[in-house]
């Protein structure tokens, strides 16, 4: 099957839950809001850099446990972090 869009990427396959989540702001507790392709972003609050968990990007980039294209897709750093993650699970 031939995809015009990247499936894992293709937000009308994910429930709202999948594709939004909100996380503290580890420096003032603000919760900042997250895209499910987001890994890191600034607090509005304080401007300290907030980061997703390994767990919660395994979560997020499930699909580059089985993509043969994911690697290139999002990136070789990120993928080798998601397949370490994977090991320590």
């Amino acid at each position: 099957m031939v995809f015009k869009k990247c499936p894992g990427q293709d937000l009308s396959r994910k429930k709202m839950e999948e594709v939004v989540c909100n996380l503290p702001c580890p420096s003032c507790g603000f919760e900042v809001e997250f895209f499910f392709d987001d890994k890191n972003r600034i607090c509005p609050e304080c401007g300290a850099k907030v980061s997703k968990s390994d767990v919660q990007l395994l979560k997020d980039f499930g699909c580059a446990d089985w993509c043969e294209a994911a690697e290139k897709c999002i990136g070789s750093d990120l993928y080798a972090r998601l397949k370490n993650a994977k090991k320590k699970k």
